[in-house]
């Protein structure tokens, strides 16, 4: 959805978009006001989704980000865009298959790494939404899925109502969340070697039957 279909959508379901076919202009009653309202409204409301029901992926090389080296070690500035970094470690290239590494740690929006480490390191994360302003074009494509920009009409739409008509508001709020309450995020597998535990030397494994507990 691009951000301009979005604001039509908000003045039609809040009656200000046209009467009887033809379209409102702008500096009609509070029309305007409406209008002006609209970008930090779809910033809110696209926040609150990436931060909760349906988040943002995004990869960046460690060679890309700000770094400086102390001693030994070197720190990577994390993305200016990053919420949350994936936490099942960096990703590394290697013989054109992607492995995982865990030889780094966090500390204070940096990553920590030894001088020697592997190259190509990628990190994952979770990322805050591409945010609108009043000088955003009505041909701009919105951040994250359409799934999503179907809850923006209703989270605008509520908000721009929230002091003028406190009976819409509280029924668009609550389109909204249950709209957000059906998103969901992708599922995928990753697939990784498992250790053999059991065939590891000096382990025996003695358990017949169903388990019922720690073996004494």
């Amino acid at each position: 959805m691009t951000y301009g279909e979005l604001k039509n959508r908000v003045l039609e379901l809040v009656f200000s978009y046209s009467v009887a076919g033809t379209t409102i202009p702008a500096t009609y009653n509070n029309q305007a006001d409406y209008i002006a309202m609209i970008p930090s409204l779809v910033n809110n409301g696209q926040m609150d989704i990436a931060t909760s029901v349906k988040r943002i992926p995004a990869i960046v090389l460690l060679e890309d980000l700000e770094q400086e080296q102390i001693g030994e070690k070197v720190l990577y500035k994390l993305p200016d865009d990053c919420w949350l970094p994936f936490t099942g470690g960096l990703l590394l290239e290697r013989s054109r298959r992607y492995e995982r590494f865990f030889g780094y740690r966090f500390i204070s929006g940096k990553i920590e790494l030894p001088c020697h480490h592997p190259p190509d390191l990628a990190l994952e994360y979770w990322r805050y939404p591409e945010r609108v302003s009043v000088e955003t074009g009505d041909d701009v494509e919105l951040d994250n899925t359409p799934d999503v920009h179907e809850c923006l009409v209703f989270y605008v739409a509520a908000h721009l109502l929230a002091y003028d008509d406190a009976y819409r508001y509280t029924v668009f709020l609550n389109m909204y969340e249950e709209r957000i309450s059906r998103l969901r995020e992708p599922v995928w597998i990753e697939p990784g070697p498992i250790e053999d535990v059991y065939r590891l030397p000096g382990f025996h494994h003695h358990h017949h039957g169903p388990w019922r507990g720690c073996p004494h």
